[in-house]
This record gives structure tokens, sequence and C-alpha cells, in this order.
């Protein structure tokens, strides 16, 4: 049989007010577990709950924490070992389980062994055998993550404009290389649609970044979510593109409400 003794924290005087704050918790599970060193922490849980077995954890009155994945994305829990017990989740969206994604498993992996609390970390992954060489090819093949920001590049240069910070296509083409999409485009411009004739004719991509940002704007423009003017490409924000930013309403959204609105509308509107 297994020995669990060894995760049993030192019982010293922080330990004795660790534990008056356990015994003050109504979740039974965490009180019980509290004393051989585990923990548990799930999104069923009570917030204070949650809190407290975040800050044991973090203070090493707990050494060991059985979690949900969501754990590893949304809060800094350092730990020396991670152990991934089984890499199918179920997906309520498909109605069917799916495997976990390797985003999520190198995000776990992520909180073992942090450099400034620890020298080496370790990451257990427990899987299928027939998922095994999926994983591990994932695991050591490492693959570019390209960026997927012109699916909602209208949206942000919407917000930008409704914020200020951009008032004409020079400050949007200007605003657009500082991020991770103009890094990636430059280093990897077929996968955008970029012939290699054009990235060596222009090889800081202003023309292709100018068309981007020239034919988002028309298009917010036919939405009246912002004023754009061809001839001096100046962009200014209406009320309509102000909310919609404000609300974080999409553009799709706005033209859908646009097509409707139109329908209903007199020459007087």
């Amino acid at each position: 049989e297994g020995d669990s003794s060894a995760f049993l924290p030192e019982q010293g005087t922080e330990w004795g007010s660790a534990e008056k704050q356990v015994a003050k918790s109504r979740n039974r599970a965490v009180r019980e577990l509290f004393q051989s060193g585990f923990g548990i922490h799930h999104a069923g849980m009570l917030r204070s709950d949650r809190n407290l077995v975040e800050s044991l954890f973090g203070r090493g009155l707990l050494r060991v924490l059985v979690c949900t994945a969501t754990l590893a994305w949304g809060i800094n829990l350092p730990a020396h070992a991670v152990i991934i017990k089984g890499t199918q989740l179920y997906d309520s969206s498909k109605g069917a389980f799916v495997d976990l994604g390797i985003l999520d498993v190198l995000q776990i992996f992520g909180r073992a062994g942090r450099p400034q609390f620890d020298s080496v970390g370790e990451g257990v992954i427990i899987t299928e055998h027939s998922k095994l060489s999926h994983y591990l090819s994932l695991l050591t093949q490492q693959q570019p993550i390209e960026s997927q920001f012109t699916a909602r590049l209208i949206d942000n240069l919407n917000a930008e404009i409704a914020l200020g910070t951009v008032g004409n296509v020079d400050e949007a083409v200007e605003w657009l290389s500082y991020t991770y999409f103009f890094v990636r485009m430059h280093l990897n411009p077929l996968a955008y649609g970029i012939p290699y004739k054009a990235k060596k004719n222009d090889p800081n991509l202003e023309k292709h970044r100018i068309e981007l940002i020239v034919s988002e704007a028309k298009k917010l423009d036919a939405a009246r979510m912002i004023r754009f003017d061809p001839r001096t490409r100046y962009l200014s924000t209406t009320d309509l593109g102000r909310t919609a930013s404000h609300f974080y309403i999409q553009y799709a959204t706005v033209e859908v409400f646009n097509e409707h609105f139109k329908a209903q509308m007199t020459e007087a509107d």
C-alpha cells in the first residue's frame, strides 16, 4: 500500500493557524484532505474555499493539489511536479469527449519548475496508448503559433478609433506593426496569403498593411461605425462605433442590426 505521510507539511505555527482557517470551511472534503496535505480546487466550490486552497498551496501547506485544467490558465500557482491524469474532456458544444489541446498541455506543464521557485520541474501526462505518439510529437516537435488576428482585425480597429489612439490610416498601419500578427506575417508571409515576390519588394509589408486597414475601414464606414475619408485618409468614430466598442459588440452583429433596421426605416430616418 502507498504511504501518504510523505505529503504531510511541517506542523509549525503557520500550519496551526492554517488549520484554524480550514476548520471554518463548510466544505467537508477541504477539511478532511487538509490533514493529509492534500487539497482540491474546482469551479463548483465556494469562492472563499477556492481562495483558501490557493493560499495554502502557495504557502506550501498543501503539498498536493487536485484541480481542473482551468486553474492553470487563470491563477499563477507554481509547482515542482504536474500530472495530467487523462486527456479526454467533455465538450458541451459538441456533445462529446474531445482531446485535451496541446496549448492546455503546455500551459499546465508550464506550472512546473518555475525558475524563481525551483531549479527543475517535472511534467507527467497519463493518456491512452493510442494517443501517446500524438502528444509526444506535439511536445517534441515545436510548431510556431500563427496569429488569428485577422478574424478580429475589424473590431480591434474600431476599438482603437473609438479610443482615439488611431486617427488616420498611417497611425493604424503603425499600430498594426506592434501586433503579434505583424511579427508572424513578417516571418511567415505565405501563411497569410502574401506571395514571396510581394514580400521581397516590400520587406516591411507596409503596402499590405495599408490595404488591410483601408479595406476594414471601408467596411466600418459602410456600417456607420466610423467615418472614413479616402482622400485625407482620416478616421473618426461615430456614436454607433463607440457604443459597439464599449459594449464589445462585434461588427458582424452591427451589420445584422443595420440590415433589419433598414427594412423598417423611412426616408426621414
